[in-house]
């Protein structure tokens, strides 16, 4: 199907829940899902060009649109991984550890190994927020910061301390993929799975986890294949910019 403006909400996202979790992260009620994207959006406030990228990223996982990403703001990709962190820490992330308690609830007491699982997704969960709260305070910001440079062009002690106290370089150094830790948690679910009797429960809670890893896979492919390297344009105009008034003083 070819996700247009015109298709109704409900029709976009009725055969993938991935797309249902986009529409929901950019705030659109279930009840605006009987109208056109196009109209939903206009209703919600809600930026539509960013919205049908983004259903195009979900809707395909063999084919990045990574041109037409590249068209958009980049204010646009930071507002929509913003709106992914929300949408972890408020829907996702909650309700995987939902079936992770209803598991460990009714079958804790027969086996041990429920509780390290449990254990081991409390420590994933505490290094995903880690990794988000490193993007909201110092990437997003340090890129917001770039953008905003290039328009007002400051003297040069501002330049310099922009860009000597920030770098997207150091932050690729420190960035770490946390849709990796997500993986194991499935491997040591599936093998958890192989040898017990739930599997039913087992089966649901390793479909939340595979939706969450695609879309952490999708959010990762955003900023590495476009917001990092835009931001590294800017930051290397920048520093020429320096360079040359440098030489001229």
């Amino acid at each position: 199907m070819t996700i247009t403006k015109d298709l109704t909400v409900l029709t976009i996202v009725q055969d993938n829940p991935l797309l249902a979790s986009v529409i929901d992260r950019f705030g659109i009620p279930y009840a605006k899902w009987v109208l056109s994207l196009e109209q939903a959006c206009l209703q919600e406030d809600v930026d539509i060009s960013l919205v049908l990228e983004m259903l195009r990223v979900f809707s395909n996982q063999t084919n990045f649109p990574r041109e037409a990403l590249n068209n958009l703001p980049l204010e646009s990709l930071i507002e929509y991984l913003i709106k992914s962190h929300v949408y972890y820490i408020n829907s996702r992330l909650p309700r995987i550890e939902q079936f992770i308690d209803l598991l460990v609830d009714h079958y804790g007491k027969f086996d041990m190994q429920l509780y390290l699982l449990k254990d081991y997704f409390n420590d994933y969960k505490r290094d995903l927020l880690a990794h988000i709260c490193i993007e909201e305070r110092e990437l997003f910001p340090y890129v917001l910061n770039l953008i905003r440079t290039v328009e007002q062009q400051p003297g040069q002690i501002e330049l310099y301390n922009l860009l000597e106290k920030n770098s997207i370089t150091r932050f690729i150094n420190e960035h770490y993929h946390v849709e990796d830790e997500l993986g194991e948690i499935k491997r040591r679910l599936n093998a958890y799975s192989e040898a017990n009797s739930h599997k039913v429960q087992i089966t649901t809670l390793f479909f939340e986890l595979r939706l969450f890893e695609l879309d952490l896979l999708t959010h990762s492919r955003v900023e590495d294949e476009i917001l990092v390297p835009r931001a590294q344009e800017i930051e290397t105009q920048l520093r020429r910019s320096l360079l040359r008034k440098a030489t001229l003083c």
